[in-house]
């Protein structure tokens, strides 16, 4: 598998859709809830959840670490399988610790988490971007860049090693490359 065709998958609809933070109405408050009683995102093992890899399909990571196999149906489509008898292209999404950054302003920090997805000698370098919404965790996009440690996190900002800065859009609600 090529790396275009990795970051491909990555990126394939991981901004569509997936960033509107606002997407799923919050449910009827009692009592006033302040900024302190938002979820902790420190609270959460992000090294143990299921990430979207765009097109390939999902895989389950377990300390930071998802194995799995690159495999082609009956249609000529690739999918991810973490069936350890799949034959295929061996692979892994190998994630670090999340930074933490105020996107949005509403001084509830959001998770940046780097990771590096890599299928026989092609790599692909990145960072999925969360936040918490009633304690469960909502993607807001997937930034690809071309080197690990590929972003710095600047303020309200996340800067890739390119120079792209990506920030949040107040108006249209939506993680975006400025």
């Amino acid at each position: 598998m090529n790396l275009a065709l990795l970051a491909g998958a990555v990126l394939l609809g991981s901004l569509g859709g997936a960033c509107d933070k606002r997407k799923e109405p919050a449910p009827a408050s009692v009592g006033s809830a302040g900024p302190n009683d938002l979820p902790d995102p420190l609270n959460l093992d992000w090294q143990s959840l299921r990430y979207d890899l765009g097109s390939l399909g999902s895989v389950q990571a377990t300390r930071g670490r998802a194995e799995f196999h690159v495999v082609e149906d009956d249609h000529g489509v690739l999918h991810a399988t973490q069936d350890p008898g799949a034959g295929g292209t061996m692979g892994f999404l190998d994630l670090d610790p999340p930074a933490l950054v105020d996107l949005d302003g509403d001084r509830h920090e959001e998770a940046v988490i780097p990771f590096e997805l890599r299928s026989t000698s092609d790599s692909v370098f990145g960072a999925f971007v969360f936040t918490l919404s009633n304690g469960v965790p909502v993607r807001l996009g997937t930034i690809t860049t071309t080197a690990k440690p590929g972003f710095t996190v600047a303020g309200a900002t996340i800067r890739t090693t390119e120079g792209v800065v990506w920030a949040w859009d107040k108006a249209t609600k939506q993680l975006v490359k400025r």
